[in-house]
């Protein structure tokens, strides 16, 4: 009987990724250029390696090294090297865990985000969101990065009336709702999102887990353009998988009814 999209607690895996970008860009705008190497490890994996940390940081199983790239570009193809090195040498985990907090997400113990941080900063390690947060995320950067309180209620009786909270600038904000737009024409939701009615922008994420298949995500807004009304959402398949193969249909089909009846514009 748990209300898991508020209460439920999940590793968020590369819907993350958004929140470590809020963090870098907040401490510097111009971190949207930086630049990290994804390269081809000795198992053949995607990744790269952090001086300090025993374990390689490892892209999906599948993945070809996506060679040098920026933030934009890491985003779009969901790149976790990129974010555990920006993570590591641009965020800190003082900077993350602040971020986080300012979104209401709870990062865990800072000793062991510290020693987990190239993990953490594409959303594995300790730490754990909500749907109903990670949605919320997404809302902020919709809004042009003032987030929502969220409410249950309503109408008038709802208690809960405080005002937005500025996560980031409106120009920062922008720069990550393009990248999410480009998740969804170019990157890692583009084969299931093809033909879309409703232009989506979004970010896969799929969780891995100690035992079974990862959780699915798909974050993000609609529809992309247009000064209308708009929905955020997030999506979590338990143990389902892809969240680019699985999360993100489930995204689309609940966006396309939104539009037939009229809650999207």
């Amino acid at each position: 009987m748990l209300d898991r999209a508020r209460y439920g607690q999940y590793p968020p895996g590369s819907t993350f990724k958004l929140v470590t970008a809020i963090a870098a860009l907040r401490a510097n705008p111009e971190l949207k250029h930086r630049t990290y190497l994804c390269r081809t490890l000795a198992d053949g994996r995607a990744g790269n390696t952090i001086a300090g940390w025993n374990r390689a940081i490892k892209d999906d199983i599948g993945d070809r090294a996506h060679g040098t790239l920026d933030m934009q570009k890491a985003i779009t193809v969901s790149c976790n090297a990129y974010f555990a090195q920006l993570g590591v040498h641009d965020v800190g985990s003082k900077a993350l865990a602040e971020t986080a907090a300012r979104l209401g997400i709870s990062t865990g113990d800072p000793a062991e985000l510290k020693k987990a941080l190239p993990f953490a900063s594409y959303g594995q390690g300790p730490v754990l969101i909500s749907p109903f947060k990670m949605a919320r995320v997404a809302a902020a950067i919709a809004a042009g990065g003032r987030m929502p309180e969220g409410r249950w209620i309503g109408d008038d009786s709802n208690p809960r009336s405080d005002s937005p909270v500025e996560v980031l600038p409106g120009a920062q904000a922008k720069f990550l709702a393009d990248a999410m737009r480009r998740v969804v024409t170019e990157g890692t939701a583009r084969h299931v999102m093809a033909g879309e009615s409703v232009g989506m922008a979004g970010k896969t994420g799929t969780a891995q887990l100690d035992a079974g298949m990862p959780h699915a995500w798909f974050t993000g807004f609609a529809p992309f353009e247009g000064g209308g009304r708009r929905l955020a959402f997030a999506v979590l398949v338990e143990h389902g998988g892809y969240g680019g193969r699985v999360a993100a249909p489930v995204a689309r089909e609940v966006m396309e009814a939104a539009k037939q009846l009229g809650l999207v514009e």
